[in-house]
């Protein structure tokens, strides 16, 4: 009941965070607004403690159910026909983060471990505990992706229209739309959405897989929804809770030694920032022109700012949010998945 009650007194500050933020019209509000509020209450000390892994899981397939509703007959077409960009964009973001990664060694007095696992796109507590066993330093490392992830999420949208206006063309090409005899889920409909979405993201998890809360859930109610027939929807109050979750979970990892590491890496951040934004627009560009995608979707694919929130940002400006998703989670594998032996290859 202690933990109830103290998760949601942590809630009610990151939503009065997301009010603010949205108040002064900042994309990603209920997130954004979330981590600052709930960063600040654990920086002062009085984030009291409660289970923040559930809230994550909870949060990420709840993520994950959203995005799912947008799964039809020709999805598993639709992945293999950008199959050869997915590949580009995971390669291209692997380079930018051995980019970032130099940037940070260069700048900072941090050993090339802990540089290049504070350069890699994606994967905090996996780079970190990666870390741990290196002999790194965890609590800059920590530090490092924390900063790039606020950075990218806070200039994405910028970045987004700026390039947007740069290069008008393509338009965004969605999934072909479903079948007009599909109707939408009736209330008993959802209780076996939610049992589906809790297996599908247990399963994965399970399995290991990157990000497997959120792909197990939006792949498990996207086949449902497939096998039955009916689509669901979600209005906008669900999208901000989930973003507020979100926020606060990863608030939780933002503590004084964290913030003590600031004097120490702020040009470093900054800089390694630049070069992660630049590196992954550039990626973003080559997609554009090797593929049949909007700029706004490509720029949304690569974009360092993580998934959940690329794939929400992408909802927000129009993008094609499950195609920007499907990028996210390869990106997000490959480095996961391949980064720690470069890196240990270099070192």
């Amino acid at each position: 009941m202690e933990q109830l009650f103290n998760f949601f007194f942590v809630f009610f500050i990151g939503f009065l965070g997301f009010l603010l933020f949205s108040r002064l019209r900042v994309p990603v509000a209920g997130f954004l607004g979330s981590f600052f509020a709930t960063g600040i209450l654990n920086i002062a000390g009085y984030y009291p403690y409660f289970n923040v892994k559930i809230v994550s899981f909870l949060a990420q397939a709840a993520t994950g159910v959203m995005i799912g509703r947008q799964i039809n007959r020709e999805f598993f077409a639709h992945v293999k026909g950008v199959s050869v960009s997915i590949l580009t964009a995971s390669v291209g973001m692997v380079a930018v983060s051995l980019a970032t990664g130099y940037t940070i060694y260069i700048l900072s007095d941090a050993s090339l471990s802990t540089a290049l696992l504070g350069g890699a796109m994606g994967g905090i507590a996996e780079m970190t505990t990666f870390g741990v066993s290196l002999g790194a330093e965890p609590v800059t490392i920590l530090f490092m992706l924390i900063f790039r992830l606020l950075i990218a999420i806070t200039s994405s949208y910028w970045v987004v229209l700026f390039i947007s206006r740069m290069i008008p063309g393509k338009t965004a090409k969605e999934l072909p739309r479903r079948c007009d005899k599909e109707s939408y889920f009736r209330k008993r409909d959802y209780v076996i959405l939610a049992g589906t979405a809790f297996a599908g993201a247990w399963f994965f998890s399970a399995l290991g897989i990157p990000n497997g809360v959120m792909l197990g859930a939006m792949l498990f109610c996207g086949i449902l929804s497939v096998c039955i027939r009916k689509t669901y929807k979600f209005d906008m109050g669900a999208r901000h809770v989930t973003l507020i979750a979100l926020g606060l979970a990863i608030a939780s990892n933002v503590t004084p030694d964290v913030v003590g590491e600031l004097h120490r890496l702020l040009l470093p951040g900054l800089a390694s920032s630049l070069v992660s934004l630049v590196g992954s627009t550039l990626v973003a560009l080559i997609l554009y022109k090797t593929s049949p995608m909007d700029i706004v979707t490509c720029v949304l694919c690569t974009s360092p700012a993580g998934l959940t929130q690329s794939t929400f940002l992408s909802e927000e400006m129009g993008a094609d949010s499950l195609t920007t998703s499907i990028f996210q989670s390869c990106r997000m594998f490959s480095i996961i998945a391949f980064y720690p032996w470069i890196v240990i290859a270099i070192l």
